[in-house]
């Protein structure tokens, strides 16, 4: 229905009009760094997200202690890559763009891309998964089965993989949680 009104799904739960995405939503999918300021609000800098208290005594000693330079990072403040890379997939899956896979490779490695690839055709054939090249352009489902076979040109070939909308969006928590298992089984 909104697609028939020409709004762009480009977001999980999130339609618009040409030129009018949310920023501050699309800052959070494509996992860049923000603020939170207030009770209970999270920040996601330098790889780290925190969140600040909920309660107001507490949250009151958490900021004097940020003017007194008590509070800092501890040694197991340091994200995990394989949390890393869930967390790259499953924002990635909330929007319409996708996993870019030349950036994930880049950062998690090759053989992880692959295992996902391998892990996905059963989404891919059914349609719920669609697989772009660099100008995202779809890839056909016989093309990405037929480069499962050659990790060199599977890697020049799809740059891209996304949920379909509206149905892979649909199976959104089961093939992201089908990633997390690939990523640490």
């Amino acid at each position: 229905m909104l697609s028939d009104a020409r709004y762009n799904h480009y977001e999980i739960s999130s339609y618009c009009k040409d030129n009018f995405k949310s920023k501050h939503n699309l800052t959070y999918w494509d996992n860049k760094p923000f603020f939170g300021f207030g009770l209970g609000s999270a920040s996601f800098l330098g790889g780290f997200r925190f969140s600040r208290p909920k309660k107001m005594k507490v949250y009151a000693g958490y900021v004097q202690n940020l003017e007194d330079g008590v509070v800092g990072l501890s040694e197991d403040s340091f994200p995990d890559p394989k949390d890393m890379a869930m967390d790259a997939v499953m924002l990635s899956f909330r929007t319409a763009k996708g996993l870019d896979l030349k950036s994930f490779r880049k950062t998690f490695g090759t053989s992880l891309v692959h295992s996902l690839g391998k892990a996905y055709r059963p989404f891919v054939e059914s349609g719920h998964v669609v697989c772009l090249d660099r100008h995202r352009r779809v890839i056909t489902t016989d093309r990405f089965c037929a480069l499962l076979s050659n990790e060199e040109e599977i890697e020049e070939t799809v740059v891209f993989i996304r949920l379909s909308v509206p149905d892979g969006f649909l199976l959104s928590n089961e093939l992201i949680s089908l990633a997390f298992h690939v990523i640490a089984p």
